[in-house]
């Protein structure tokens, strides 16, 4: 009974982080403070850091143990450790190509836009592990790129940068550049590193102890014309910003939860659930229009999650 409890309280939460963080970013974009997306990174990179490492203490029940695992995996593996500098930088690029996507695109578009990771995922799977995919995951890939290219509709006057062609063409090239950072950095991860397979909390760990130095070297590269006017990195960051970070740096964490207790159905609905959640929420907060076109987008997008998400078994028993 317990398990099954801790899997629907962590199914609600990932359905609720993955609408919220959406939302909470365009919401951030469109109160146009001009905050500096860079720093945002930044933090939400050094949020991550103890929570990995709180974590890990639960994990083990015990502060020393976890101590003593952390210096057997990170200092203790040097060269695995640096490894993991790769998809750090990836995933730093990643969360920074969201930053860029959310000021143009609106958030259903957005959510719907970024499962277009799957696509680049399986792709990237086939070349550089040498897998197989089955014949419906392909269908089901197939029916992804049809969604995404059904919610493209420009939206409604009024929705920011986002009523832009050109600038609706700079918020899908950052989508597609967040797809396929974290695809490349997840496949590089399994396929580099398939013989150490430490807790996802000390993997964390490791991430951020070059995803911090990395955030920070960005936030410099990015000229920002506010910062001696208002004399702090931090200026135009307002609640949604703040609750954008660490609904961020909260979302690994939850994740890693949702594949510990919930199944692959499970995860599917949760996750069509988000979608569904943050068109909704589109609507209410940014004046979003919903049309038809929209509509069967989706509905094409979330039918693609649980088509490839399914074995051949579950599809025959589901059609039969």
């Amino acid at each position: 009974m317990r398990d099954e409890q801790l899997k629907m309280m962590s199914l609600l939460v990932f359905t609720f982080q993955n609408a919220a963080f959406v939302l909470l970013m365009r919401w951030s974009k469109v109160l146009d403070t001009h905050y500096n997306s860079t720093v945002a990174v930044f933090l939400t990179e050094v949020l991550k850091l103890p929570l990995s490492v709180l974590l890990l203490m639960y994990e083990k029940r015990s502060v020393t143990e976890a101590c003593a695992t952390l210096n057997r995996e990170i200092l203790g593996a040097p060269l695995d450790t640096l490894k993991i500098s790769v998809p750090a930088l990836l995933y730093t690029v990643q969360n920074n190509c969201l930053f860029v996507a959310m000021g143009y695109l609106e958030a259903a578009v957005f959510q719907c836009t970024y499962q277009l990771k799957t696509l680049t995922t399986a792709v990237l799977t086939v070349t550089m592990l040498g897998r197989s995919i089955a014949a419906h995951q392909w269908g089901a890939l197939v029916l992804l790129m049809a969604g995404t290219v059904l919610v493209q509709e420009p939206p409604a006057k009024g929705g920011g940068g986002a009523d832009s062609s050109a600038g609706m063409m700079v918020g899908i090239g950052a989508t597609v550049a967040a797809c396929v950072c974290s695809s490349v950095a997840s496949v590089y991860l399994e396929k580099i590193l398939i013989e150490s397979k430490p807790s996802i909390w000390v993997r964390n760990a490791q991430l951020c102890l070059f995803t911090i130095p990395i955030a920070a070297v960005g936030t410099q590269m990015v000229k920002d014309d506010y910062l001696k006017e208002e004399g702090t990195p931090i200026h135009g960051f307002t609640f949604a910003v703040w609750a954008s970070i660490v609904t961020n740096a909260a979302g690994g964490m939850i994740v890693a939860v949702v594949m510990k207790f919930a199944g692959n159905i499970l995860r599917n609905f949760a996750q069509a659930c988000a979608i569904v959640v943050g068109g909704i929420g589109s609507c209410l907060l940014f004046d979003f229009v919903i049309t038809s076109r929209f509509v069967g987008g989706v509905g094409l997008v979330i039918l693609s999650i649980f088509i490839y998400g399914s074995k051949v078994g579950q599809l025959a028993a589901r059609l039969y």
